[in-house]
């Protein structure tokens, strides 16, 4: 058995174990540090005097990252190689997070998808300068940090031991309560299938919690219903903390499917020396800060490892395959010179010649069309429908460009919309409008932003909306801005 210090950054304080590793998982040491504000060198010069008397050494050590500290992206991407999803993703998470610029302090997990499927891609990570501040705190506590993981991730490796080896390849469905939020994630032996945090009710109420991550595992079951690769797995429930028993019961009367208990008590055992109260520490506090240690120690790869991201991969020399690419034609260049010298009256060996060098580039063709029919699949994915928030982003802008609170508002030209219906790319919605002065402003800012526009009924009436005397339905597609002088033009 190994052992492996843990450790949690937060801003006033540091929560630090030491975890033994074995069937079961065992607190040896536990602390609460309070940790000065300002740069991350004087926190880690904290860290490292506090610690010492524990007499560590070079001990292995895990960084757990607290939810509130990462940024969360949950992306959508089409088919593509496995070795093209780094810099595809780097590049969409780029434009919410400001990265280091090594790439430490993000990584992403494929939960779903190949060359064929759709990606299904979780992210995580930090803004650059917040990164800094960790590493240069971990740098000055002098600790062997090997791995820093999402905090969440640790209940992912509790919900690995429940399962054991006997049912490894079953597909679970566990959730966990902490504070005032909820985890709730499937995995499938050492797969990830999916992982969320959930935000439960202010008020501490047993029976409105139940509810709230009742409805979320139903949410769960459901979409893992609905992914391709489903096949006929039958998930299991699990509930994971404290008071395991009563909450286990509530959620299978809520989602009327059996939830199966599991206290913390019978995962993970505390030291006797270790007081867990008399430090203000608390074991669900501590669970996923211990499982990740132990993660550690037994050599488990972290599902996502923000001081390893994964990167793509350098791509190998080609100068030597350039070079004997090269000198191959030189040759058959000057062999074929030298044969059409000699053989000038000889044309059929010549067409044989171009036959055979033909013949040798078939299978670069065969390749070529391969890769044509995935740019193909990737365009018909990207054109079959728009951008749901993006398209309404751009229609409420242009049929109200300034806020009703803004003194330029003409409240006259106003318009409310009551219905929308989106089809592929076409866009169907019902207003309601002062009169119908108001109508032809609104189309003409539509089409000034590439929309063409279909008007439908005007009827003059306009119920449900007081003070609207007109309803109108409108058909609008997003089209390519005609380029400056096209003759076909329109406004």
């Amino acid at each position: 058995m190994s052992r492996t210090l843990g450790l949690k950054l937060l801003p006033a304080e540091a929560i630090a174990l030491i975890v033994r590793s074995g069937e079961r998982l065992e607190i040896e040491r536990a602390a609460r540090i309070p940790l000065p504000s300002g740069e991350g060198s004087a926190r880690g010069k904290a860290i490292h005097a506090a610690l010492a008397s524990w007499k560590i050494g070079r001990m292995a050590a895990v960084l757990a990252v607290p939810r509130s500290d990462l940024t969360i992206q949950n992306l959508d991407l089409p088919p593509m190689p496995a070795d093209d999803l780094p810099e595809i993703v780097h590049l969409q998470a780029e434009r919410d997070v400001q990265l280091s610029e090594d790439g430490e302090g993000f990584d992403f997990l494929a939960l779903a998808g190949d060359e064929e499927h759709p990606y299904r891609v979780l992210g995580a990570g930090m803004a650059g300068t917040q990164w800094m501040q960790v590493k240069a705190a971990c740098d000055a506590s002098d600790l062997k940090v090997g791995r820093a993981v999402p905090e969440p991730f640790g209940w992912v490796e509790l919900g690995r031991r429940v399962l054991g080896s006997r049912d490894a390849e079953t597909l679970g469905v566990f959730s966990a309560i902490i504070e005032r939020q909820a985890v709730v994630w499937a995995s499938q032996g050492d797969e990830l299938r999916l992982i969320r945090t959930v935000w439960l009710p202010a008020d501490d109420n047993a029976a409105a919690d139940a509810a709230a991550l009742g409805n979320e595992l139903r949410r769960t079951l459901l979409s893992l219903a609905q992914a391709h690769d489903a096949g006929s797995a039958n998930p299991r429930c699990y509930y994971i903390g404290e008071n395991a028993d009563e909450i286990a019961g509530e959620l299978g009367a809520t989602i009327s499917k059996p939830v199966q208990a599991s206290s913390l008590e019978k995962l993970i055992d505390v030291h006797a020396d270790v007081d867990l109260k008399a430090a203000g520490l608390s074991l669900v506090d501590m669970a996923p800060l211990a499982a990740l240690a132990a993660a550690a120690a037994d050599g488990r790869r972290a599902p996502l490892d923000l001081l390893h991201p994964r990167r793509r991969p350098p791509a190998p020399s080609r100068a030597r395959t350039y070079a004997l690419a090269a000198a191959a034609a030189l040759a058959g260049v000057a062999m074929i010179g030298w044969q059409g010298y000699r053989n000038i009256n000889e044309p059929l060996d010549i067409a044989a010649a171009a036959d055979a060098e033909r013949e040798a580039l078939a299978p670069t063709l065969e390749a070529y069309a391969a890769d044509e029919a995935k740019a193909a699949a990737i365009r018909t994915w990207l054109g079959q429908s728009a951008n749901l928030l993006t398209e309404f982003d751009s229609v409420s802008t242009r049929l109200r460009p300034e806020p009703l609170a803004s003194e330029k508002f003409p409240a006259d030209q106003d318009l409310v919309l009551t219905k929308l219906v989106l089809a592929n790319r076409q866009l169907t919605f019902d207003a309601a409008a002062k009169s119908n002065d108001a109508i032809p402003p609104a189309e003409r800012r539509l089409r000034e932003g590439s929309y063409r526009v279909e008007r439908g009924a005007v009827e003059l009436k306009a119920e449900g909306v007081p003070g609207y005397a007109v309803s109108v339905s409108e058909t609008i597609e997003q089209v390519e801005p005609a380029a400056p002088g096209d003759a076909g033009a329109t406004p």
